[in-house]
């Protein structure tokens, strides 16, 4: 469940950089999150099971046809409320992730927003090469600590 709200984190910044080549219309899908379970990896964190709900959208943009640019954005809005022992503790993903072509041909992924115990702000990589570009320099991971303390009878 992390790993398909984290893909879904994308969208805002595609405006800023420009549409490069007039390319065909983008596709979109638009995904509802409506889940609700037990969590693994808060339970085992824990000690004690723990649910989580979430509830949001995901919507996915892709540009295949283009060459430059913006060719994949994933904007997320999701709310997920762990509970356990009778205690809540709630969390927003927001953001967008976006992949766009440069010029030059290499591929550069924004991670962009707030991406629950590990940062807000933008990570930026250039996958050509593997090299960060741009760290966030807000981090959240310190929050873990915080989830089970709250969650605890």
């Amino acid at each position: 469940m992390r790993r398909t709200i984290t893909a879904a984190c994308i969208a805002a910044s595609v405006l800023l950089w420009g549409t490069g080549v007039d390319a065909g219309k983008p596709e979109f899908e638009r995904i509802s999150v409506n889940d609700s379970g037990v969590d693994a990896f808060f339970s085992n964190l824990c000690g004690f099971q723990v649910i989580a709900t979430s509830v949001g959208r995901i919507t996915v943009r892709t540009s295949p046809d283009r060459t430059v640019g913006a060719v994949d954005v994933v904007t997320v809005n999701v709310q997920t409320t762990l509970s356990a022992n009778g205690n809540e503790y709630t969390f927003r993903n927001v953001g967008a992730d976006v992949l766009r072509i440069t010029p030059e041909g290499e591929l550069i992924l924004s991670i962009i927003g707030q991406l629950p115990f590990s940062f807000t702000g933008v990570l930026k990589i250039n996958l050509s090469t593997d090299e960060v570009v741009l760290e966030p320099h807000h981090s959240t991971e310190g929050d873990l600590n915080d989830v089970c303390a709250t969650l605890a009878v």
